[in-house]
């Protein structure tokens, strides 16, 4: 009769267990290059909208930073919420450390803009307050994302798991960073089901939540919905 609770105590058995959990992500790839002439991805920089719209501020009047320009048709076989729409546009507060908030379009301290295949789009007055959060392209790398080791600390011998802890070289890591889908990337909670979230946004070359945060976002339907975690 098999052991109740019995542990994975063969590395090799261990990998596969991993390695049958892989799921697809997209993942954020710094490029180089100049102020693009047309929308792209990117972190920082100029963000695009639509004629009359100005540049999103906090509920103070405060302007917010350019967070993240996500160009939909940049991710090869989008789906969810990055399926249908031309451009979603993130802005934050930088002196924002609430930990969670609901997304509005405007005056708030997060603010998530979506544009439709059909708008038609030029780039947004950016505010002189802005001094900072320079422009960095980005490309979406499509790559398969694995939960990370913790999970699998009650399944595996510590034995197997100090070994594959010790790896240098892993196949089945799984991705930090900035990414579309995927499994998150955990700080202090529990990891999530790769379905919780709709994208990761870890420090950026502008940003990052308490010097070392990361945020898990969900679209809601209209809105969007953040946590950020840190150290």
């Amino acid at each position: 009769m098999a052991k109740e609770n019995a542990k994975v105590s063969d590395i090799e058995v261990a990998k596969s267990v991993i390695a049958h959990e892989a799921v697809r992500c997209f993942l954020a790839q710094e490029t180089k290059g100049g102020k693009p002439s047309k929308p792209t991805s990117c972190f920082g920089g100029i963000f695009w909208g639509k004629a009359g719209e100005t540049w999103p501020t906090s509920a103070d009047g405060a302007p917010l930073l350019p967070w993240l320009q996500i160009l939909c048709a940049d991710v090869k076989q989008a789906y969810g919420p990055f399926y249908r729409p031309q451009l979603i546009a993130f802005y934050v507060d930088p002196e924002f450390f609430g930990g969670e908030a609901s997304s509005k379009p405007d005056k708030s301290e997060f603010v998530v803009r979506t544009y439709q295949q059909e708008d038609r789009l030029k780039p947004l007055e950016r505010p002189k307050e802005l001094k900072e959060h320079k422009y960095v392209g980005i490309t979406w790398k499509e790559t398969l994302d694995y939960p990370s080791l913790s999970k699998y600390y009650r399944l595996f011998e510590s034995s197997v798991y100090s070994a594959l802890c010790e790896l240098k070289k892993f196949n089945y890591e799984n991705k930090p960073g900035t990414k579309i889908g995927g499994w998150t990337t955990p700080v202090q909670t529990d990891q999530e089901y790769p379905d919780a979230w709709d994208l990761q946004i870890d420090g950026t070359p502008n940003y990052s939540y308490a010097d070392s945060g990361i945020a898990y976002l969900s679209n809601r339907g209209e809105k969007w919905y953040t946590r950020f975690e840190t150290c």
